[in-house]
């Protein structure tokens, strides 16, 4: 009885595998590297964005229709490094490195969906002269004065592939972040930042 048992499981295992094989077939791409450039403002504060990203992972999903292999979409993890820089008058100059991982996903026709977080390094330079006095009352001028903070940024976006229909190795994106920075005068300040930008990628 238990061997009759065991070999009806086994059978049902099998056809739910050969039933997703035959569904979904899932091809493994080559690794790609890419340089992005971008709008990057913190609310209403103009900055510019640069990175560079290279994809650990890459895979092609298709679905089997009527003997044919269909694509379906794209899944890719990659690790992005980007140099980040806003400016806030009156306030100060925020110069910030980040390295992502990143969830990307790739439909059919080109539309992307992506997650990103990871850790990064933030410089702030102060918008005004900044004085110091020392014991003995005489004062200073501070030059680069401005904050370290440590920093975690998450977020997410949408764009368009235009390899995937025009053959052309470039994306446009919009993405929302958020950062924390850490400390921020004893505390955790966060900030979302707005990115607008174009990719350029290079299949390796």
């Amino acid at each position: 009885m238990s061997k009759t048992g065991y070999l009806i499981f086994t059978l049902v295992c099998c056809s739910i595998m050969c039933k997703g094989q035959k569904d979904s077939i899932a091809e493994l791409q080559n690794h790609s590297y890419g340089f992005k450039l971008c709008y990057n403002s913190s609310l209403i504060y103009p900055g510019v964005s640069m990175g560079a990203e290279y994809s650990v992972t890459k895979i092609n999903i298709q679905k089997k229709r009527k003997n044919a292999r269909v694509p379906f979409f794209t899944r890719a993890h990659l690790i992005s490094a980007n140099l980040n820089f806003y400016h806030q008058p009156d306030f100060h100059d925020n110069l910030y490195l980040t390295v992502e991982w990143v969830m990307r996903r790739t439909n059919k026709n080109g539309f992307i969906s992506e997650f990103s977080c990871g850790p990064g390094y933030s410089r702030t330079f102060l918008g005004g002269t900044t004085y110091s006095v020392n014991d003995n009352g005489a004062v200073s001028i501070v030059k680069n004065a401005g904050y370290s903070y440590a920093l975690i940024t998450a977020g997410g976006g949408f764009g368009y592939d235009f390899s995937v229909r025009k053959k052309r190795p470039v994306s446009a994106y919009s993405k929302m972040n958020m950062i924390f920075m850490i400390p921020y005068n004893s505390t955790v300040y966060f900030r979302p930042v707005l990115e607008l930008g174009i990719r350029f990628t290079l299949q390796q």
